[in-house]
């Protein structure tokens, strides 16, 4: 009969040791090196459970580059008899731990691409991108902006017109007077206007949220440079009023919660009952790794209380304490949820 499996927390233990392992190769003296491996080597003999758990971290991680499928199909046969195979925990193999490092794999190759904003930054100060914290600045005119972590814009001042493209995230503008050139701030989904105001633009995938603290804005849809046209073209906003913006046009006017609105501003997050895909999606603009889901079921599970924007851990032990949800770092950079 073939052992028990060990340990969920056995396997994550040796998750660890395979991190340390692998950072200390990169990056420590040969006598960190040496004590680090003599400390595992003393681990790993304290039990035959120790060198299996660690067997089935090194042979995943090994592994990562092939397929998932095919990954599956090989720990399971055809294995050399002085290795261990990756054990089965109630009739199939660990899935979840494959696919999650299997998708590391990925994940790093891409990393690159997103490096591009923050290039940009260094040669042209008109681009404007705020990494993994709020960028404040103040523009020529006297207008401040301040950019939520994660997001992108670009100025584009001229002797007639003050423009700012918004290409993603979230922006807040306190926009300094000038009645010869109006403010205008350009989405994927139409313009905002104004002359002298205070508000806040958030962008997403499927719409625009304008939300007005002070003065007036004129709110105008246009996608892909068409012109605006019907009923739901355009709008003006008083302060304290918000709308959207999307592909159907201009939403209808609302007020909005001011407290949940500026909490980023003020170095809150403020979920309530969020969905944990968009929970993870705030948290990783600020989190210099990456965090996500191994488990597509977790993704609506709702999140909900008021945090930190420099203290994300904080985030990943409440979700841990209060959800159906288990943590893996695999490394400083990397977590999973499973």
């Amino acid at each position: 009969m073939s052992p028990e499996p060990v340990s969920e927390q056995l396997f994550d233990e040796a998750v660890v040791w395979h991190t340390h392992l692998r950072e200390a190769n990169d990056a420590a003296s040969s006598g960190q090196q040496s004590d680090l491996i003599k400390q595992f080597e003393l681990w790993k003999a304290q039990s035959p459970d120790n060198a299996r758990a660690f067997a089935e971290v090194e042979l995943l991680w090994g592994r990562l580059a092939l397929p998932v499928k095919r990954q599956a199909q090989l720990s399971g046969r055809d294995q050399p008899l002085t290795r261990q195979t990756v054990r089965k925990r109630r009739g199939y193999i660990r899935p979840s731990l494959v696919a999650a490092m299997a998708a590391c794999l990925l994940l790093f190759v891409g990393l690159g691409h997103n490096s591009y904003p923050t290039i940009m930054g260094m040669f042209d100060d008109n681009f404007l991108h705020a990494e993994h914290s709020v960028l404040t600045r103040s523009l020529s005119d006297g207008t401040v902006i301040k950019l939520n972590a994660g997001s992108t814009a670009s100025v584009d001042f001229s002797a007639e017109t003050r423009r700012v493209n918004l290409a993603s995230g979230e922006v807040w503008f306190d926009v300094a007077h000038d009645k010869e050139r109006p403010f205008v701030v350009h989405t994927k989904f139409g313009d905002v206007t104004a002359l002298g105001t205070a508000f806040n633009i958030r962008s997403d995938a499927e719409r625009v949220i304008v939300s007005l603290e002070e003065g007036m804005v004129a709110v105008n849809w246009s996608v892909d440079g068409s012109g605006a046209h019907g009923d739901k073209a355009d709008l003006t906003l008083v302060a304290g009023e918000a709308t959207t913006l999307s592909s159907e046009g201009v939403g209808t006017s609302v007020r909005f919660d001011r407290v949940a609105t500026t909490a980023w501003r003020k170095g809150k997050l403020v979920f309530y009952q969020t969905p944990l895909s968009d929970v993870i999606d705030v948290i990783n603009s600020y989190h210099a790794g990456h965090i996500m889901a191994v488990n597509p079921k977790l993704n609506n599970m709702s999140v909900s209380g008021v945090f930190r924007t420099g203290d994300i851990d904080q985030v990943i032990d409440a979700i841990e304490g209060t959800l159906s949800v288990r943590v893996v770092r695999l490394s400083n950079y990397m977590i999973l949820l499973i």
